[in-house]
């Protein structure tokens, strides 16, 4: 009897424990990646790989027991792939993956999410506005700021709708966090109170909570507040750098702050077509012009070569402060770039997110009433 009932335990153990297997079968199109290795990471956390494997005849396979689904990076050299560990087979490719109900559900969503069209029309109007003039760049400028808010839009339309099927799992919480990610006008205070009727996997999921955190910092740092300085090195004409910091020109002046990298074409825009001439035409009448530059990609070398390589080919006459720190974005909570911001002579914000016309008109305004 004894051995019969631990045979039975042994049994019922065993079933529960299939239960939480998994097995992720991937197909690769390229035999050059045979013999490489393939990592499986946790995106959600940084404790490093949960399993390692070779790709082999263009094939590779990851098994493992899973208490809770969790969103997967699948990387190594020439490979990237997202999918949800959860019990069941999965299958993925370059382009596809299926086999259970999240990977299948999400792989619908990622088939949702094609904004070609709009991509198409946004790449014309910026390819007229990298050469027009006047009224026709102002033009174009706005036909891409319409496109720009259309895909928000649907974005935010399908993974609301995502989130609405999913509240209680982590892909409802990766389409929650999509959704008030991309909500401009969303605050600290409307998240918090949305987060307490959501369930404990999507108010715990990181990334959200880093969304909250980054509103409540550009809430900290809105019009009407003081700045926070930033610490970095300034970029000095004959190529050396000296450190110093924000408050080393805007305290005391009106000052116009652009958060820039090299590599982005609205900011090489905004520098062209605005700061450049604004600059040029406010610095004799109390006008502080600052670029701020974050997010350079590479290692050291590449980073200052290729911001030297854009102060010299747009021409930029004007200071330049590297965020050395990489903070400045952190703590102003800016989720993208340009973000340009007026500061008066008191230090206070007076403007953020400012484009095209409106950044002169701003300037304007300031200098007038110092």
């Amino acid at each position: 009897m004894q051995m019969l009932f631990a045979a039975a335990v042994m049994l019922v153990l065993a079933s529960c424990g299939g239960k939480n297997n998994y097995v992720i079968n991937g197909e690769l199109p390229s035999e050059e990646l045979n013999g490489k290795t393939l990592y499986l990471i946790n995106a959600n956390n940084a404790q490093g790989p949960v399993d390692s494997t070779t790709i082999n005849g263009n094939h590779f396979t990851f098994n493992g027991t899973v208490d809770e689904p969790w969103i997967a990076a699948i990387v190594g050299e020439g490979v990237a792939f997202q999918c949800f560990v959860e019990p069941g087979k999965i299958g993925v490719t370059m382009d596809s993956i299926w086999g259970t109900v999240l990977n299948d559900r999400f792989f619908r969503f990622t088939k949702e999410m094609d904004f070609s069209d709009l991509e198409n029309e946004l790449q014309q109007w910026e390819m007229i506005m990298s050469v027009a003039e006047g009224d026709e760049r102002d033009e174009a400028e706005r036909k891409m700021d319409s496109i720009s808010e259309i895909g928000s839009q649907r974005m935010q339309e399908n993974a609301k709708n995502l989130y609405l099927e999913n509240k209680d799992n982590i892909l409802g919480a990766m389409a929650f966090e999509l959704m008030v990610g991309i909500d401009e006008k969303i605050t600290a205070k409307q998240l918090e109170e949305m987060l307490k009727d959501a369930s404990p996997v999507v108010a715990n999921y990181k990334p959200v909570q880093e969304r909250l955190e980054q509103l409540r910092k550009s809430e900290a740092t809105s019009v009407g507040k003081h700045y926070t300085d930033i610490s970095g090195q300034w970029w000095r004409a004959d190529g050396n750098w000296q450190d110093g910091k924000l408050s080393d020109l805007a305290e005391g002046r009106v000052t116009l702050v652009d958060f820039f990298a090299s590599w982005c074409s609205p900011c090489r825009q905004e520098i062209k077509n605005n700061l450049i001439g604004i600059y040029d035409k406010y610095k004799g009448k109390g006008l502080v012009v600052v670029g701020l530059n974050v997010w350079e990609r590479g290692n050291a070398g590449k980073r200052a070569a290729d911001l030297q390589k854009t102060l010299d080919d747009l021409g930029i006459g004007y200071p330049v402060l590297v965020d050395s720190t990489h903070t400045a974005t952190d703590t102003y909570g800016v989720l993208g770039i340009p973000q340009i911001m007026l500061i008066g002579k008191d230090g206070t914000i007076l403007a953020r997110d400012l484009r095209g016309k409106d950044i002169e008109e701003a300037v304007k305004n300031a200098l007038s009433q110092q």
